[in-house]
């Protein structure tokens, strides 16, 4: 049994996990604490733990920065940075219209940030996010997400929507089309009721979203599509229970201050329920 003590003690070991640490950690941590009623810890009280503490509490916990309107976190297996931008950080067309957009007080506890905001208006959809790049992890290649759900209550069928992930000022960025949702077969329920649609939808196609208690039950989830099934980018359900539609990669060199813009174009469309755009490193195949 002893003889498990040095090397347990080499791995819980301060020089050890300080290399998981990303060199800028010092900065990360500096912002948050800040935000009232935030669940993230002070500066003071994270330099208090140890690094390995430091690290997996960074990985595991939902840090606001920037006033409450980002998130950050490290990527478990790696170390580099992740981001999340909330809906109240995002650029809106008529984001304070009230005919436009409805926005959701929820529960901290279950989701990153207080606020969600809902598409209400049936016009064309804009949003718009950026990032400066010197807060990326470097020699990295992240993608972006929208993270959203639809809500029942106004969802409608819409066009797909353009999406774009590139720095300012550059024409090298990457443009793909996504959808929110997809077609699905005549007769089949299509989880959000059109209006010529009677009945009560099946066990399973709602997934509350702690809204107020009138409106969560319109919130809806949907099923994945088949693996080649389409051309464009369809979301995909979270571990979280949200979706997310890819928007879009980009190569961080880190030899470089700009700012990564993503942006998303619709047509008519209203009923998408926002959380925010994440950025995080995409995954080695």
């Amino acid at each position: 049994m002893n003889g498990d003590l040095p090397w347990r003690s080499a791995a819980d070991s301060d020089v050890v996990w300080d290399r998981f640490l990303p060199p800028d950690y010092l900065s990360a941590i500096s912002d948050t604490g800040s935000v009232p009623g935030s669940p993230s810890p002070s500066p003071s009280t994270w330099l208090g733990l140890s690094k390995k503490e430091l690290y997996l509490r960074i990985c595991r916990c939902h840090n606001l920065i920037h006033n409450g309107k980002m998130s950050f976190w490290f990527d478990l297996s790696s170390g580099k940075k992740c981001y999340m931008m909330s809906a109240r950080g995002l650029n809106l067309d008529d984001a304070d219209d009230g005919f436009a957009w409805n926005w959701y007080s929820i529960p901290e506890a279950k989701h990153r940030f207080p606020e969600v905001v809902v598409r209400a208006e049936e016009n064309p959809l804009e949003i718009g996010g950026k990032i400066c790049t010197s807060l990326l992890s470097p020699m990295t290649t992240y993608v972006a997400y929208l993270v959203l759900a639809e809500f029942r209550m106004f969802s409608k069928y819409s066009a797909a929507a353009e999406a774009a992930v590139g720095l300012a000022g550059s024409n090298n960025g990457q443009n793909r089309t996504i959808s929110f949702h997809w077609e699905q077969q005549d007769g089949e329920y299509d989880g959000f009721s059109p209006d010529q649609l009677d009945g009560e939808p099946q066990d399973g196609d709602y997934d509350g979203f702690s809204l107020d208690q009138q409106d969560e039950d319109y919130v809806v989830l949907f099923p994945e599509p088949e693996d080649g099934d389409y051309d464009r980018f369809y979301p995909k359900k979270r571990a979280d229970g949200w979706l997310e539609s890819e928007l879009g990669e980009f190569f961080n060199r880190g030899d470089e201050d700009n700012e990564l813009l993503m942006t998303i174009n619709a047509g008519m469309k209203d009923g998408l329920l926002i959380q925010g755009i994440e950025i995080r490193p995409k995954k080695k195949q």
